[in-house]
């Protein structure tokens, strides 16, 4: 019976661990790679952090990229292939992350944001309200630009390389004049 028992125990041991995703808050399973559309490659995890508000969860927050790194400007500045998702906890009232985004554009966007703005506008037209459990996207791929994803739809792709470090820095810019979430920022950048 020891030996049945334990052969069990083991058996469930291997098969959790063989499980290739993170365990965020409340259940959230975060996968350890993202696939590209079109066979494009994979990105791995980078890190996750929790996004809260008067100490409520929000969303988790993801990144995704080539090859870890904790070099936020590195990040934000590279012409490579990454990720964010979001990973949404709780309703997102359509106003509220409106803005939210349109503040945080204002800072990571900086000395571009006039040059941005017909794109920040696209952007901001494509939210939707939040519900818990929405999986949004935003994937950068070179040449192509930052494809928006709202459960697994498109909604829009928004070319160039100096948007896509717009909308990264409004997780990750490290700057005395936007200090954003730190911990959501640390915890994406696996520090």
């Amino acid at each position: 019976m020891f030996k049945k028992n334990l052969f069990t125990m083991l058996v469930v041991f291997m098969f959790v661990i063989s499980i290739p995703a993170v365990q965020a808050a409340d259940d959230v399973k975060i996968p350890e790679k993202l696939t590209l559309d079109g066979g494009k490659g994979e990105l791995v995890l980078n890190g996750t952090g929790t996004r809260k508000k008067f100490g409520f969860k929000v969303y988790e927050g993801s990144l995704y990229l080539k090859a870890k790194t904790t070099d936020s400007k590195k990040i934000i500045e590279a012409d490579e292939p990454m990720a964010i998702t979001m990973n949404w906890k709780r309703q997102g009232p359509i106003d509220k992350t409106t803005d939210v985004f349109s503040e945080g554009f204002k800072y990571g966007a900086g000395s571009n944001y006039n040059a941005q703005k017909a794109n920040i506008d696209t952007f901001i037209k494509s939210l939707v309200k939040a519900e818990k459990q929405d999986i949004w996207k935003y994937v950068y791929i070179p040449g192509e630009g930052t494809s928006i994803h709202y459960n697994d739809k498109v909604a829009a792709t928004i070319a160039g390389l100096d948007f896509k470090k717009a909308l990264f820095s409004i997780w990750l810019l490290e700057d005395a004049t936007f200090t954003g979430d730190e911990s959501l920022r640390k915890g994406m950048l696996g520090k």
